[in-house]
């Protein structure tokens, strides 16, 4: 290993190995230093060679076959055995993940605090569920593209090929799921308002998975943030109303505060996700996150999945003030849902039925 004084100029990468770095055959057992053949996973050496610069790079794995020397071993055999400062496994940590013992194991050697470090890896319970409840910043592998557990994507960013991993590295960071609900809590937001904010969080990413594997570029962990800041101003709105008969724009609301928050994607999206009466006024949604998380809240009745017309019907009875310009708003919701279900090939009443399945227990 490294000596954890070197290890502390650069920002830290923890790579997981099996299927991450260094693909598991399934068909061999034993340490991977010993099997008939290796292989790497497609990408990650040019990926290292493109990060070794910026980042310190560490692999950490629950191998139980195999010590640090092993790994090393088998990555010799793929050419990648250099490109690790440091290896760890369960055999020098005495813990697995996705134990928080194996996270703070790791800090201490790395000498580093817990949001100085970023996991990258394929499992989501091992990797990702591990290393966010050690406080890690945490990157999700994901070849098969699948939706995060319960529609609740936990990760803090998503790849489909290792290749993406630089470009994903030099985004602007986005809140984490705990910083969104901080945010929200942090104004007052009550919890039929936070059921109504899950539901359409839930719903907008779901759509966003199935939209990026029919080849739109759509970022889900984009659309799903955007969904949970989407009624930030929410409770702020209503008591202005209530207190002073003030009609305060909660949308515009949510977007000046994420803005100051150095957010300007999320307050884009919770700016555009009203009825548009209008769309030459400039508050149409125009990126995939912004149109999903605006169809998705014409979804969701509180927290009741519901059709497009069951929301309207429920919007026009609950404000009778802007029934004009909610009837005049009608036309663009129904050409996006069209917009949506053709890409997904599916009719509305199947779009609805496939996202009820999805969303019911």
């Amino acid at each position: 290993m490294t000596n954890a004084d070197s290890l502390a100029q650069n920002p830290v990468l923890v790579f997981d190995w099996g299927n991450t770095v260094m693909k598991v055959w399934p068909q061999y057992s034993g340490p991977m230093a010993h099997w008939p053949e290796v292989a790497a996973v497609d990408g990650i050496s040019a990926v290292l060679d493109a990060l070794k610069s910026r980042y310190t790079l560490v692999l950490a794995s629950n191998a139980g076959d195999s010590d640090a020397s092993l790994v090393r071993n088998a990555l010799s055999r793929v050419g990648l055995d250099k490109a690790f400062q440091a290896v760890f496994t369960a055999h020098e940590l005495n813990a697995r993940k996705p134990q928080v013992t194996f996270f703070r194991r790791l800090e201490s050697a790395l000498n580093r605090p817990p949001h100085h470090l970023i996991l990258i890896g394929d499992d989501y319970t091992t990797d990702v569920l591990g290393a966010k409840q050690a406080g890690w910043q945490a990157i999700w592998y994901n070849p098969g593209g699948q939706p995060a557990p319960g529609l609740l994507p936990l990760h803090d960013e998503e790849i489909l090929h290792l290749r993406a991993l630089p470009e994903v590295l030099n985004r602007r960071p986005l809140p984490d799921y705990t910083q969104t609900l901080a945010w929200l809590l942090e104004t007052g937001t009550p919890f039929n308002i936070l059921n109504h904010i899950q539901l359409v969080a839930a719903v907008a990413y779901l759509l966003a998975i199935w939209l990026r594997a029919a080849g739109q570029p759509v970022n889900p962990i984009l659309t799903q943030r955007g969904a949970m800041l989407h009624d930030l101003a929410k409770i702020t709105s209503i008591h202005l109303r209530r207190e002073r008969g003030v009609h305060g724009d909660h949308a515009r609301m949510a977007a000046d505060v994420l803005l100051a928050r150095n957010q300007p994607e999320l307050a884009a999206i919770a700016d555009r996700h009203m009825p548009v009466s209008d769309p030459s006024a400039g508050r149409a949604p125009v990126t995939w996150e912004e149109k999903l998380v605006h169809f998705a809240d014409k979804l969701a009745e509180g927290a009741c999945l519901v059709t497009p017309a069951e929301r309207f019907a429920a919007l026009l009875d609950r404000y009778p003030d802007f029934q004009a310009e909610l009837q005049a708003s009608q036309p663009h919701l129904l050409r996006l849902q069209d917009e949506i279900c053709a890409l997904l090939r599916l009719s509305p009443d199947e779009l609805f039925a496939r996202l009820k399945q999805a969303v019911s227990f």
